[in-house]
């Protein structure tokens, strides 16, 4: 098109949150009826200025950013090879570089290279040229009235790539044989904040990866290579009194074909391109802090669980209407639809479990037998599999009702996985062990002791595993020899 001046609605006034008259931006439009309406826009600078009240992790000058601490570090790669970094306070207000010192290793196909940042007007820059591109891993470490602000980014050098916060530097790491022979992870990514949710893409060869303060990003398997991160979301007008806080994904969940990813951040649930990391779109807020999200297999539907809410919601996955609610005790937990689409189940704070069946939605059988949350639900054929709060993983027929096996297991499970051919399951929780089980007797097949941290998340990929804890660690286990 030639150069124009139009004009185009917003879908909410949150999406200017952070512009104003002759503020550069970049934007996406969605057709609506015969109107293209603004449903995202990402400030490039200008004169718009940070304002307390507004919670913004978007970049401001078209690079990658990240919170240390309360403060936020948005770091630039240019196509001359310089790096620059801005930082600002918590409502996204500049800070004054000067005083600030600090180094930038820049990981190259020959080596590392180390070189100083100093102060460049509003920002710190150093000069790591030449960059091959099409990005550079970077750490950046700097000191600040005697605190360290450090972080690792993955920047793009030219346009047309996306980058990311928080990617260990060294990769994945090997892990030293166990000298009791125990079995131990292919390697290990070291994060340095704790990883909130995993998920496997529908392929079996990439892995999502979200990181408290770094987002969401995307790996390849076996041997994890990062690929993309997601765009951050976009700001929101928050109570200007509001304890700021680090963000994190809740849930992360690949919609069944691999194209869409949906990720839960607070009360908002955003559906991002898996292969870009762009943003599509944004489904109308929950009026909780997500709990739990599942995409029914045919990819048209999700459930939602929020805390502090007695109802499951069914919601389209295309613009998020409600479709419908299904009750529970107390307040939703995990929830999960069986293979074949013809069951959705949600468990709940104190041990009941609502099974929905999608051809008859009047039909609820409710399952009774634990008396704590049942976080983690997962189907095995006509088969349950639900574990929770009291340590007791149980299996249940689904069409009588009736608890098919019960395993004990050494504290509360916070994580079920089943691997793709319906095999086995593998659990974890607060003891920090994983265990996989016989998805029909829940007899324990082997049990991984590894981590040193409560279990956060775990993910079946292809014939792999991979499992995540709330001290940054995510392992890649080769679990192949494991008989069926």
């Amino acid at each position: 098109m030639p150069a124009m001046t139009m004009a185009f609605p917003v879908r909410t006034p949150a999406v200017l949150a952070r512009a104003s008259v002759g503020t550069r931006v970049r934007f996406d439009l969605l057709r609506s009826g015969d109107r293209l309406v603004v449903t995202r826009l990402e400030t490039l600078g200008g004169p718009g200025e940070a304002r307390p009240g507004v919670h913004d992790h978007a970049p401001h000058h078209g690079g990658v950013v990240a919170m240390v601490g309360m403060l936020h570090l948005e770091a630039v790669a240019t196509a001359d090879g310089h790096v620059r970094v801005y930082v600002t306070d918590v409502w996204r207000r500049p800070l004054p570089v000067s005083g600030i010192t600090g180094t930038l290793t820049v990981s190259l196909p020959d080596g590392r290279r180390t070189v100083p940042f100093a102060p460049d007007g509003d920002a710190l820059e150093a000069d790591a040229s030449p960059l091959p591109g099409p990005q550079v891993l970077a750490a950046v470490a700097l000191m600040r009235d005697g605190a360290p602000l450090d972080m690792h980014f993955v920047l793009p050098v030219g346009p047309g790539v996306t980058g990311a916060a928080e990617v260990p530097l060294d990769g994945c790491g090997p892990v030293p044989a166990d000298p009791a022979g125990r079995r131990r992870p292919h390697c290990v990514l070291s994060f340095a904040r704790p990883v909130t949710a995993l998920a496997a893409a529908p392929d079996g060869e990439h892995v999502l990866v979200a990181v408290a303060n770094g987002g969401v990003g995307v790996w390849t398997l076996p041997a994890p290579r990062f690929v993309v991160g997601f765009a951050a979301a976009p700001p929101i007008a928050v109570p200007p009194d509001a304890t700021p806080h680090p963000e994190a994904a809740t849930a992360v969940v690949p919609n069944p074909n691999g194209r869409e990813t949906l990720v839960a951040i607070e009360n908002r649930l955003l559906v991002h391109e898996t292969a870009t990391g762009r943003l599509l779109r944004e489904l109308p807020p929950m009026a909780g802090i997500v709990r739990h999200i599942a995409w029914s297999p045919e990819g048209t539907e999700i459930l939602v669980t929020v805390f502090y809410d007695a109802n499951a919601h069914l919601l389209a996955a295309r613009d998020g209407e409600e479709l419908g609610r299904i009750p529970v005790d107390r307040e939703g937990a995990g929830v999960a639809f069986s293979p074949d689409g013809r069951f959705a189940a949600v468990g709940s704070e104190l041990g009941p479990i609502a099974v929905v069946d999608r051809h008859d939605r009047g039909q609820v059988r409710i399952l009774r037998d634990a008396e704590r949350a049942v976080d983690a639900v997962a189907f095995v054929a006509d088969r349950l599999v639900a574990a929770g709060g009291d340590g007791m993983l149980r299996v249940w027929d689904v069409r009588t009702g009736a608890v098919a096996a019960r395993a004990a297991v050494d504290g509360p499970i916070t994580s079920i996985v089943v691997a793709p051919r319906g095999d086995r399951v593998a659990c974890g929780g607060l003891d920090a062990a994983i265990r996989l089980l016989d998805p029909e007797t829940g007899a324990a097949r082997e049990t991984l002791a590894f981590h040193g941290a409560a279990i956060s998340a775990l993910a079946w990929a292809g014939a792999g595993l991979v499992s995540a804890d709330e001290s940054g660690r995510v392992a890649v286990w080769d679990v192949a020899d494991l008989a069926p």
